[in-house]
């Protein structure tokens, strides 16, 4: 009996070690982008050619070659009442997730038509995002300006409803994590708020 609880304990600091050397991982990873992400919105595009998001369009979205990389650095996302301030990153693969919040392949780039989504982690970046209310101000910037949105509503949907990503009559934003925010496991369902755009503030060259 002895001999098994010992080689319980080794599994379990074992465990805990890999944990907690993930979180450094993730933690330094995340520091990392956001250094890159406060560089990159206070260049013109193409000038930051040392961090990932070089290269992008006036639309703040591909390039000339009409690619963008996975990881690649858009902008950052603030809702200064939440004291949210995040990278915006290419792609919402598990490497991007960890950098940021991602931009969702297929919706639109700021400052173009139609709706932008972005999606993120309900226990790490977004988790905040569970006390948002309508009226609270967005601020989306990248290397063109920054978009301002007013936070319209919230709704809890089903993963497969994608439909929420719709283009609207007026350009919106729609922010997504999953829910419920304090759920154990994989959550079932998605939390989404959504804005619409209010100004545009080119970016001074």
């Amino acid at each position: 009996m002895r001999t098994i609880l010992g080689q319980i304990e080794i599994v379990t600091w074992i465990v805990a070690f890999l944990g907690l050397g993930y979180c450094v991982y993730a933690l330094a990873v995340a520091k990392r982008t956001d250094a890159e992400a406060l560089q990159f919105v206070h260049q013109a595009p193409g000038e930051a050619s040392g961090v990932k998001g070089a290269g992008t369009g006036s639309s703040g979205g591909p390039d000339a070659s009409g690619t963008l990389l996975a990881d690649q650095i858009l902008g950052r996302l603030k809702i200064e009442a939440l004291g949210l301030d995040v990278p915006i990153v290419v792609g919402i693969n598990e490497e991007s997730l960890m950098r940021g919040v991602g931009h969702i392949e297929g919706t639109a780039y700021p400052g173009g038509l139609g709706t932008v989504g972005l999606a993120g982690h309900r226990d790490t970046f977004l988790r905040r995002l569970e006390n948002v209310e309508s009226g609270m101000d967005v601020r989306l910037t990248d290397g063109t300006g920054t978009y301002h949105y007013q936070v319209d509503r919230t709704e809890i949907v089903l993963p497969e409803q994608v439909s929420v990503l719709g283009i609207r009559s007026r350009p919106e934003l729609a922010l997504i994590t999953c829910y419920p925010f304090h759920y154990i496991g994989p959550a079932p369902k998605r939390f989404v708020m959504h804005a619409h755009l209010v100004s545009v503030t080119p970016e001074r060259r």
